[in-house]
């Protein structure tokens, strides 16, 4: 057993660097992150330093490696995956010429709007996604724009988790997942569009090469796995984005079902063939062919129970969310009639309004801490809801759904999902796009020729949640007032930041 192979997943997150260790068995044996800073040099606006990323997973790794008492002969393999639509600009040394640009970042919604006035049709016709100011695609033009000189001096543009493996092998490649998330994507020809790059003003040769989900890419550089904590020799192979990742992870298979995300962002996960495109959607091809994911995603969402933990429970720098679920808890269905809108940096589905804010409404003198922490567990469930009618529209209905994320540890978080909803869900916590990234590294390896089922203690076993009826009804009428409020508010939102 202790010379069995082992393969890790690392991925490169909106605010962490994750690691996690899988057996030959697609079994999660552990997992370690290392956490590194965004930068918000102005309001809605999301950045990070790119070489931060890799000596974060090596932290990670090195106390992965520690803790589990893991020899490096035995590793074999690793994949990466990243959060979605980070653009890294390089130039001609292959250096980064200034910070990424995260998929949160609403700077770009001038571009996004000249972008889809001008030729919207023709980008979802091409990409399967409308132009927002979430996509590289946009991020790009705002570059162009606002930073002539970095631009002028960009020789290839790679993703996040391209920039990762291209530190660690020498090699720019990339996946059909992660270049669709860059909006420059032909889905019909499987390569770079001219007619997207074209709207960028790149030129395709910029761009990496497009090789297949679990692609081997290459193997380690002597000093990265050194740095790792790793042999030589190592090797790598391609990733996909992380909420893909995740679901596949929580062991997604066959159409019909179902991720939830509880995450930074938040997300309903659902997969067919063929894809059910929408322009409120997005949408990026899955690790099981043929089918594609439809993500209908919150921009704030886990994040949103960070920052309000974080704020009012005095302890910002190790936020204690355990026993903000259990204060949570303790308040009534309803919070009292709080009402949180968790708009902290603009919001995606169904709205796609970088301008919108986050509110409480309601609030009085006698609402308590414990309220305020249930409305924005509620808040941001309702959020989902909201979003999911998009993915109704596609035909999709909610089955055999699974609740991923960290946010599918707190039980009162999960619970009212279940209800607010109106669905039963399967708490998987242990899932994680890190582990899914590992089981990629599997299938590249060739010791599973067909995707593994799932993970194991990682896709099964947590506790399963059932929607309670009478908290159903009270949810159905608070959710229809959480949308006339949000219908009310949009106008005081845009006039404000006006």
């Amino acid at each position: 057993m202790r010379h069995e192979p082992i393969v890790l997943g690392m991925d490169v997150g909106t605010s962490s660097a994750k690691v996690c260790a899988v057996d030959s068995d697609g079994r999660a044996l552990g997992l370690e992150s290392e956490g590194y800073p965004t930068i918000v040099p102005h309001p809605a606006w999301a950045e990070q330093d790119p070489d931060l990323w890799l000596p974060a997973l090596a932290k990670a790794c090195r106390r992965l490696l520690k803790r589990l008492s893991i020899r490096t002969d035995r590793v074999k393999a690793l994949a990466i995956t990243s959060a979605a639509h980070i653009g890294v600009l390089l130039d001609g040394s292959g250096r980064p010429l200034r910070p990424a640009i995260l998929w949160s970042d609403q700077r770009s919604q001038s571009e996004a709007r000249s972008l889809a006035d001008a030729a919207g049709e023709e980008i979802f016709a091409i990409g399967n996604n409308w132009p927002t100011a979430t996509w590289t695609l946009s991020h790009l033009a705002w570059i162009q724009r606002h930073d002539p000189g970095a631009w002028k001096s960009t020789r290839h543009v790679l993703l996040s988790k391209d920039y990762v493996a291209f530190q660690m092998t020498g090699r720019m490649a990339s996946d059909p997942a992660a270049a669709v998330s860059a909006l420059l994507f032909d889905v019909a020809s499987g390569d770079w569009s001219d007619r997207l790059c074209a709207l960028a003003g790149l030129s395709p040769s910029t761009l990496p090469e497009i090789l297949p989900i679990a692609g081997e890419i290459g193997t380690l550089l002597p000093e990265v796995a050194a740095t790792l904590g790793l042999s030589p020799g190592t090797r790598v192979f391609n990733g996909t984005m992380d909420s893909t990742a995740e679901t596949f992870s929580a062991g997604v298979r066959q159409g019909g079902e179902c991720v939830i995300r509880l995450a930074s962002a938040g997300g309903i996960h659902g997969i067919s063939s063929p894809p059910r495109t929408h322009p409120k959607l997005i949408s990026y091809p899955y690790p099981v062919e043929p089918f594609w994911l439809s993500q209908a995603g919150t921009n704030t969402c886990a994040s949103a129970v960070s920052w309000a933990c974080s704020l009012f429970a005095g302890d910002s720098e190790n936020p204690d969310f355990a026993a903000w679920s259990a204060l949570a808890e303790t308040a009534p269905p309803g919070s009292n009639g709080l009402f949180f809108h968790p708009y902290l940096a603009g919001e995606r589905c169904p709205y796609w309004d970088g301008d919108l804010r986050a509110s409480f409404v309601g609030l009085g003198l006698h609402h308590s801490r414990s309220d305020v922490a249930r409305s924005v567990y509620e808040g941001t469930t309702f959020a989902l809801r909201d979003a999911l009618s998009v993915l109704q529209e596609r035909g999709f209905v909610l089955s055999n759904v699974r609740l991923v994320g960290g946010g599918a540890r707190s039980r009162l978080w999960s619970q009212l999902v279940a209800s607010i909803l109106n669905c039963p869900v399967q708490a998987a916590p242990l899932a994680d796009s890190s582990t899914g990234a590992a089981l990629l590294a599997l299938m590249g390896l060739g010791i599973h020729a067909t995707p593994p089922g799932g993970t194991g203690e990682a896709s099964e076993g947590g506790p399963l949640y059932l929607p309670e009826g009478e908290l159903r009804e009270r949810y159905d009428d608070a959710f229809e007032r959480y949308r006339a409020i949000q219908k009310c508010m949009t106008g005081i939102y845009h006039s404000v930041l006006r």
